[in-house]
């Protein structure tokens, strides 16, 4: 291997093996060499930043660390799971150099205020079709005010002589809606234990999953899963990551909607996504192939979803665009709602968000303030009118700040 990186020092795929040979047999600074060579032909490399890091921590070189994995994280066109490892990490090396300690511990907290219209999910129209005849329903399809308040915290391990990492979270999250949407107060909370592995070129992490979410004061949704996902560099700048998981729904009795806990199921999925990086952008895209197996059948459906987003740094600040678009066949009619069409739903949605930070008022950095305003707009374009809506339309600002 030595040798074909002699012949061609300047390719990315072998510098990347050469690496991960020389840390598997303990070559700390062998490997560190290897990186370096990425970083001088690629030098926005996220992932060849983060071994470096990783290594350098290791060697007790905690201030170099720490440039590495600032210069992830202020990289608005880096992949967003190797900017969340660059933050968790950060702070294992600030601990580090205090004590040496393999622990770090991390977070992040943000208010948001906003407005959603239909906020309640009336039908279009409020037409409700049922035994055979439309009925105008009497859910209010007003727009509605909103505050938000959102926690994450997350714990996590590493290890001597190893780039693997354990991995917990936990999220809060409660919103709460004004006007004639009085008991519209939503709250969540979900929980993940993780373990992510250098393995196949790349790394995978192992991670079980739950939580619950409450509408209205009432408790209507209950969940715990697996997932599977695996994420290595392609070529320079280009991440591949997919994955595959399953979650068990628990629907719960809820005042207001009928036969509720009759959704619950199984909801399992695969996903394949890539990610690649520019000078001055970021693009995504990912497919995600799902099948949700319910206690009714005429709840159970498969599920086609492409998620895509842009980010660029042009301008002040970083600027998102996203777009998805959602194909749901549900299996088989419901007697009550149309005996004769099996339900199909289109679901459209697109917007951007915008983000600053709040001390250098440019592209958000490590640990300061952060002011993002959010807008989308969508459309569920079902063929029962039911489930038609045109209105999913909701602008937000808030500001954050990762601790």
């Amino acid at each position: 291997m030595f040798e074909q990186v002699f012949d061609n020092p300047q390719s990315l795929e072998l510098n990347f093996k050469l690496a991960r040979i020389q840390l598997k047999n303990g070559n700390l600074k062998g490997a560190a060499a290897s990186l370096e060579r990425i970083l001088v032909r690629f030098e926005n490399e996220s992932t060849a930043q983060l071994l470096l890091a990783r290594i350098n921590r290791q060697l007790k070189n905690f201030t170099e660390a720490d440039r590495l994995y600032n210069q992830i994280i202020s990289n608005p066109n880096a992949p967003q799971e190797n900017i969340a490892l660059a933050r968790q990490e950060l702070g294992l090396v600030e601990e580090a150099g205090k004590d040496q300690s393999l622990w770090a511990f991390n977070g992040y907290y943000s208010v948001a205020w906003g407005k959603r219209d239909n906020a309640r999910a009336a039908s279009l129209n409020n037409e409700i079709f049922y035994a055979g005849s439309v009925y105008t329903s009497a859910v209010s399809d007003e727009a509605e005010y909103f505050r938000q308040g959102t926690l994450g915290l997350n714990l996590s391990r590493g290890f001597e002589n190893s780039n693997d990492r354990l991995i917990s979270s936990v999220s809060l999250n409660d919103r709460s809606y004004d006007s004639s949407y009085k008991d519209g107060r939503n709250q969540s909370y979900n929980f993940s234990l993780g373990y992510d592995k250098e393995m196949l070129n790349g790394f995978t992490r192992f991670s079980v999953n739950g939580g619950e979410m409450h509408l209205a004061k009432q408790n209507f949704l209950g969940f715990t899963g697996l997932r599977i996902d695996h994420r290595r560099v392609l070529m320079p700048n280009l991440l591949l990551n997919f994955g595959v998981a399953g979650t068990k729904l628990d629907f719960r009795y809820y005042d207001g909607i009928p036969d509720n806990n009759l959704k619950s199921g199984w909801n399992h999925t695969a996903n394949i996504g890539l990610t690649k990086t520019w000078k001055r952008f970021r693009g995504n895209i990912n497919y995600t192939a799902g099948r949700m197996s319910a206690k009714e059948d005429w709840y159970s459906y498969k599920s086609d979803r492409v998620d895509m987003s842009l980010t660029t740094d042009y301008g002040i600040g970083s600027t998102t665009l996203f777009k998805s678009f959602t194909k749901n066949n549900y299996e088989e009619v419901s007697t009550a709602v149309n005996p004769f069409i099996e339900r199909r739903d289109v679901i459209n949605n697109y917007g951007v968000s915008w983000s600053i930070g709040l001390k250098n008022w440019d592209v958000p950095q490590a640990k300061e303030p952060i002011l993002t305003v959010y807008y989308s707009q969508g459309s569920n374009l079902s063929n029962l009118v039911n489930y038609k809506r045109d209105d999913n339309r909701e602008w937000m600002l808030s500001i954050s700040q990762n601790f």
